[in-house]
């Protein structure tokens, strides 16, 4: 089983924190889930009430504020509430919010600046005390607060000041109209859980303290038990202003080994368990009592070129790389029915894809001619050279994943074909994503990564001049002026229709100027007892946005 230690932990993060997760939890979720396999009510293994759910790795805290990985923040959604969350379409719905801002409701103002929202009234913590907008406010001043180590504090940034005209209402002003802030503020399950300022006001140390091991929220569950390494125990929030849960508990299992976890699932000692391997869907199609759940969402497959580097700085050779590769023949043989064909670096299902956007064809003689034209000719061993240097570079990949490595040995061959000499260099992803890391100093040839991207098209964070090393996630060190203003362009205005253009624009300038070859986007996969009613997995945030309505 393969579950990649990569770029599942989350979209908008911060590259440090969206890196830094190991092996993340289900993801899954969007407008289609396919399933397979017999329902078989009654499981004699089911426990009623009781969901198993298995993540591949331990927690640090339970305070919204400080979590930097993606499972903290996945569990932290059952827990907490934010003012909106996604539901399992990629769909903004309200949380403790009444409604979702808009311009047409009043919610966003004529100059797009100041965003509106209005709480749900009769809101109460899981200690009974009331939720006010004063809470909203010191989560924002914690987010914000340089002594505090919030490291998924971005998105806040744009924001100017907070206020609080009664206690149902904030205003947000933003320094500058941006339209993914609706999006992305206060949005539960990606640091915007709303936290009790009556319980830390008063903390004399924030980054240690313990309510990060004992949490209380507003959300559907709370937490009565976590065993370091082992589980968390999560029962019904009574007080919960959606109501009750349906389920008694929920046992959150730690199970770092693949192995294990399949194990696990085949002796249905779980009730939910995502499956990180393609390969494995034909030994669990039909599997009994089970239902397998293929799932699209916008986790990216793609190859970063270090633009900046030697001759990789040729758009011709770019271009020549690409058309050497059979993508759609990649994706049916590495993904084996779990993956689309990714022909722009927005997924197809998003509403700014554009299908006229310039993807480089599959043309290996068109691929050859054009090295030759660029003065790449090939030698008697078949490799390419130009004045005397041969066409030879390094394709770096993360280790621990036997699907991206699968993926970098076929992008090999292919580029062998063509008179390319190609090495793989595999590496943990901590050390190519560290600050001194191969990727984040532009030390690297070409890479095969893989990131879980906002549903929002904004794509500033991989391709912006202002994303380079440390500061973002454009390791390939694209610079654009025309990039950079067509996405800013389209950040300023609210209005799909006003920003759709722009992003087809920008989609034909990327498979253009090729800084990235996106290759496949890939569907989250699940195993599911069959006995599970109402679990509705959500790919970006977390599955545990309508875990209320669970039933078992």
């Amino acid at each position: 089983m393969d579950v990649s230690p990569e770029l599942v932990a989350r979209r908008r993060r911060p590259w440090c924190a969206v890196w830094a997760l190991a092996c993340v939890v289900a993801l899954a979720g969007c407008n289609r889930v396919s399933t397979s396999g017999a329902p078989a009510h009654g499981n004699s293994t089911t426990i009623h009430g009781v969901v198993r759910y298995a993540v591949s790795n331990d927690i640090n805290t339970l305070n919204p504020v400080l979590s930097s990985l993606a499972i903290e923040e996945d569990i932290e959604e059952a827990i907490f509430s934010g003012l909106v969350k996604l539901d399992d379409g990629r769909r903004l719905v309200p949380d403790l919010a009444t409604e979702i801002p808009s311009a047409k409701n009043g919610g966003v103002s004529a100059d797009g600046r100041t965003i509106t929202y209005h709480l749900r009234r009769g809101v109460l913590w899981q200690d009974g005390q009331p939720l006010r907008s004063a809470d909203v406010a010191f989560t924002f001043a914690k987010i914000t607060d340089p002594s505090v180590n919030a490291p998924l504090s971005a998105p806040y940034a744009h924001v100017e000041k907070i206020t609080t005209p009664d206690d149902f209402t904030v205003l947000v002003r933003l320094k500058a109209p941006w339209a993914p802030a609706v999006g992305q503020l206060f949005l539960s399950g990606y640091n915007g859980n709303i936290i009790p300022k009556h319980l830390l006001e008063h903390s004399t140390d924030f980054n240690r303290d313990a309510f990060g091991v004992h949490p209380v929220g507003s959300g559907p569950m709370r937490l009565v038990r976590w065993e370091r390494g082992a589980r968390l125990v999560l029962v019904p929030n009574r007080r919960y202003f959606g109501g009750a849960p349906k389920i008694n508990e929920l046992d959150v299992l730690i199970v770092p080994d693949a192995n294990t976890r399949l194990t696990m699932l085949t002796s249905r000692e779980l009730d939910v368990a995502q499956i990180g391997a393609p390969n494995q869907t034909a030994r669990l199609r039909g599997f009994p009592g089970y239902e397998l759940k293929l799932v699209p969402y916008t986790s990216g497959n793609y190859l970063i070129f270090n633009v900046s580097r030697g001759m990789l700085t040729d758009r011709r050779l770019r271009l020549s790389l690409a058309m050497a590769l059979d993508r759609p023949r990649l994706t049916r043989t590495s993904y084996t029915g779990t993956a689309v064909v990714a022909k722009s670096f927005i997924p197809p299902f998003s509403w700014a894809f554009d299908e006229d956007n310039a993807s480089p064809p599959y043309d290996p003689p068109r691929a050859a001619a054009l090295l030759a034209q660029a003065g790449w000719l090939p030698g008697a061993d078949g490799v390419r050279s130009r004045d005397g240097r041969r066409l030879m570079f390094t394709l770096s990949v993360r280790s621990g994943s036997t699907v991206a490595y699968t993926l970098a040995q076929e992008i090999q061959q292919s580029w062998r074909a063509i008179g390319a000499d190609v090495a793989i260099k595999t590496l943990p992803i901590n050390v190519l994503v560290s600050p001194s890391g191969l990727w984040t100093t532009g030390k690297f040839d070409i890479a095969l990564t893989r990131y879980v991207f906002d549903p929002d098209p904004d794509r500033s964070a991989n391709l912006g001049s202002q994303s380079i090393g440390t500061r973002g996630a454009n390791f390939g060190r694209y610079v654009s002026a025309q990039s950079d203003g067509l996405t800013a362009d389209a950040v300023a205005v609210y209005a799909r229709a006003a920003r759709k253009p722009l992003y087809a624009r920008l989609q034909r300038l990327w498979n253009t100027d090729l800084p990235v070859l996106p290759i496949a986007w890939e569907d989250a996969i699940y195993m599911v007892n069959s006995d599970l009613r109402d679990f509705r997995p959500e790919p970006i945030d977390s599955d545990f946005w309508n875990v209320q309505e669970w039933h078992i």
